[in-house]
Order: C-alpha cells, then structure tokens, then sequence
C-alpha cells in the first residue's frame, strides 16, 4: 500500500498529473507487500535553485530533488521513504526540449527519483547502467518510450 501526498507550492497546476496516475507509476517500482509513506512537493523554479545549493551545493535550477528517508514508523508499521521535489516549470521546458509528451515526462521524473529514494544511484558506470535499465524497463512498461533514446 502507498500513502502518497502531494503538496504544491506553485500556483498553476495545469499538466500536473493526478494522484491516482501518479501512484500508478510508482506502485511499479515499489514492493507490494510494505506499506510506503511518499511526499511528493512541486515547486517553482526558485524553490529548486535554493534547495539545490542548500542541500548539493549547486547554484541551478534541477528538475527534481530526492531526500531518501527510509525510516520505518512503528505505530502505523509504514515505511517512510522519503521526499520528492519537483519543478513543474523545468519538467514543462524539458519535455519540450527532449519531445515527451508531458505526462510521459512527469512519469519518467517520477520514477528516477523513485529509484533513488529506494538506493538507485548514478554516480559510477555499473550503478548508472543499473539504474537505467530499470528506468526503462519501467517506462516501456507503461507504453512509453525509453527515457535514454537507445
């Protein structure tokens, strides 16, 4: 089971996804049997640049933001996994960039930073052929096309 929230500090929500779509994409990444907390923040462009550099150290804009948690909450036996943060403007600019169809392209944020949250990396050869090959096995299998155009 999964208990997304999604909070939104931007103010147009135009080409965000809904809940149930958004869970969709990450429930097929996730194992079944564990109850998961998520939170999914969406913000402008601003937000991100300031959390890049407060938390990376880098001074630019970012399409996403993952802070793993992992932390199990023995009252309610739910696994919290950790926090998402998105930027719709740069999502938005992205996918037109790269020819995604919008939604596609929210789904593909999404379940990068998934794979983080749940330990994917991309910070060597093997972890990043790793992480890939997930990532587009995830996409395809929801009709998409491969994120990395092989």
């Amino acid at each position: 089971m999964l208990k997304l929230n999604i909070k939104y500090s931007c103010t147009n929500k135009k080409n965000i996804p809904n809940k149930k779509l958004i869970k969709k994409w990450i429930q097929k990444i996730l194992n079944k049997s564990i109850n998961y907390i998520i939170t999914i923040i969406i913000v402008n462009e601003k937000k991100i640049c300031n959390l890049n550099f407060l938390y990376r150290n880098q001074r630019k804009k970012t399409n996403i933001l993952s802070f793993p948690i992992i932390n199990i909450n023995t009252e309610n036996k739910k696994l919290i996994l950790g926090d998402l943060v998105i930027c719709k403007n740069i999502l938005e600019q992205e996918s037109k960039k790269y020819k995604f169809k919008i939604t596609e392209y929210w789904a593909r944020i999404i379940i990068h930073g998934i794979l983080h949250l749940i330990g994917y990396t991309h910070d060597t050869t093997n972890n990043r052929k790793n992480m890939e090959k997930k990532e587009i096995k995830t996409m395809l299998s929801f009709g998409f096309k491969n994120p990395y155009f092989i």
